[in-house]
């Protein structure tokens, strides 16, 4: 649906974000009882997710359905931590994923390089390399592997894809100061300070920065295990060899 140009909105249904929808459309899920007036919603003009009924385009409105005070404080509890745990393990899926196909053309191309070549250097390469790469799929495709497959999707806070120049400079943000630039030891220190952050506000410092939304939909420990499998495997190799 085209919402550009118009106020839109994100919203919580089923333990999952999302949007955007416009004003119009949000009113009539509120009047039909798709979602009550309990449930969260955020515009970018919003400091934080709040209930329907507390905001003021709808405060007039009569809600229909039932309000499941149970639920409202599971989708409360999901937005203001921001899943950080999600959200790691589909950007450390896509380096690992990155790492393989980078390593594997390396070897092809000049294997010479990977032999002399050190680890810190390779490390450097690689997240280097994959910021510009993870920028030019989120302009192109919407969303990275790991992200599709952990029900998680990047948006900019009026609804519209993520463009290239955007993406880039949230990449470069997130690995340096989320992550560290990969440096042991910083790299601990700035995954923790991330962590803790998003957990309390519900919302990343280069999301803030850069206008964009992290949206999350349900996702089973089946998914969660099958990802993770990758980077454990690529950790192993590492310390064997």
């Amino acid at each position: 649906m085209e919402v550009f140009g118009e106020q839109v909105w994100f919203y919580m249904k089923d333990h999952e974000q999302q949007g955007p929808v416009g004003t119009f459309e949000l009113e009539k899920l509120l009047e039909q009882g798709v979602l009550t007036g309990n449930s969260m919603v955020w515009t970018k003009d919003m400091d934080s997710w709040q209930m329907a009924r507390l905001v003021k385009p709808f405060e007039g409105l009569k809600f229909s359905g039932i309000t499941d005070g149970q639920d409202l404080q599971k989708s409360l509890k999901a937005e203001l931590n921001g899943r950080p745990f999600v959200r790691f393990l589909a950007r450390l899926f896509d380096l690992s994923v990155f790492s393989l196909i980078f390593i594997a053309l390396t070897a092809i191309i000049s294997p010479k390089l990977i032999f002399e070549s050190s680890h810190l250097f390779m490390i450097m390469a690689i997240l280097i390399l994959y910021i510009i790469a993870e920028a030019f799929i989120l302009s192109i495709f919407g969303n990275t592997l790991g992200k599709t497959l952990l029900h998680t999707k990047v948006k900019t806070v009026d609804g519209r894809p993520i463009n290239f120049f955007t993406a880039l400079k949230r990449s470069l943000y997130v690995n340096t100061a989320g992550l560290g630039l990969g440096v042991p030891i910083l790299n601990v220190i700035c995954s923790l300070f991330s962590y803790f952050d998003l957990k309390k506000h519900g919302a990343s410092q280069w999301d803030k920065q850069f206008g964009t939304v992290v949206l999350y939909g349900h996702v089973n420990f089946s998914r969660i295990l099958l990802v993770s499998l990758l980077p454990v495997a690529l950790l192993i190799v590492g310390f064997v060899i």
